[in-house]
């Protein structure tokens, strides 16, 4: 198991960490929510993007028995090399999400397919705190596994060798959980990225499920991409992550590699920050 864990810990940034929150000011390296790129979508995504923006389409699913939107993007070359296969995100929360995915990807011309659901149910129903918190995350990867990606992966080109799958705040708790639910033998996802994950909700459940997935098998052949926002209780998850990571680190996971980076921003900015560092780590430097 290797922990690589980056931080600032110098007094200067600390103190500046302090007047940040104090300020309540919530510093992005880029704001790639979908509220910073509605207005500028609107005017350049026909014109500008040179990959695929599918459009919004809805999953019923049999096993939860809720109605899911997502939305593809496909990177500039898949039209024309159709002999070739491509790595794929797949990003919960796409009401919000999946816009900064799609502009990160066409802005360093990455070919990489993402694939964005957003929380299921009707308007206002916060279905995401029941799929992506345990004990409902099980039924929503049943949901995702069984249903949803041989949906996709039967609609599109993708290599089945690098598959990424991402959440945040709550939804980084169910990309943990298909971590230790996924095949132990020929695991489904090459890597799993949380952003500021809400590990405190259920966390005796969690820790149950890793137990569990050990006992299978002391080994995890894959990578933990978690990052969190500054480390102040109320303004992020910071201490519930490291905590997390902490836990990991005493069961002394074979062949696991976990990589954590925090920043200067609150919860509600950490998509932004977390972006470009993240994608870089897994996919390389952007090309120019």
């Amino acid at each position: 198991m290797q922990t690589i864990i980056r931080k600032t810990n110098n007094l200067i940034t600390r103190l500046l960490l302090i007047i940040i929150v104090l300020c309540s000011v919530c510093t992005t390296l880029y704001a790639a929510n979908d509220n910073d790129i509605n207005e500028a979508d609107k005017k350049v995504w026909d014109w500008y993007f040179k990959g695929e923006n599918v459009g919004r389409a809805f999953f019923e699913s049999k096993i939860t028995g809720t109605t899911y939107p997502y939305h593809v993007y496909l990177p500039a070359s898949y039209a024309n090399n159709t002999d070739k296969d491509y790595p794929v995100i797949y990003v919960m929360d796409g009401q919000w999400s999946y816009k900064g995915f799609a502009y990160h990807m066409e802005r360093d011309s990455r070919e990489v397919i993402v694939v964005a659901i957003e929380q299921g149910g009707a308007e206002g129903s916060n279905r995401r705190m029941v799929d992506y918190s345990l004990p409902g995350a099980i039924s929503y990867l049943d949901f995702f596994r069984q249903e949803f990606l041989p949906l996709i992966e039967s609609t599109y080109r993708i290599d089945a060798n690098n598959r990424s799958f991402q959440g945040t705040s709550i939804s980084g708790v169910v990309t943990t959980v298909l971590l230790f639910l996924d095949d132990h033998k020929k695991p489904l996802f090459k890597n799993y990225i949380a952003y500021d994950a809400s590990f405190g909700h259920n966390p005796k459940q969690m820790q149950s499920l890793i137990g569990k997935r050990l006992q299978l098998e002391n080994r995890i052949e894959s990578n933990l991409y978690l990052t969190s926002a500054v480390p102040v209780p109320y303004y992020s998850n910071y201490f519930e992550v490291t905590n997390f990571i902490e836990s990991l680190e005493n069961h002394a996971i074979p062949g696991l590699n976990i990589y954590h980076e925090w920043y200067l921003v609150s919860h509600n900015s950490i998509l932004g920050a977390s972006l470009d560092d993240t994608l870089e780590l897994i996919y390389g430097k952007p090309k120019l």
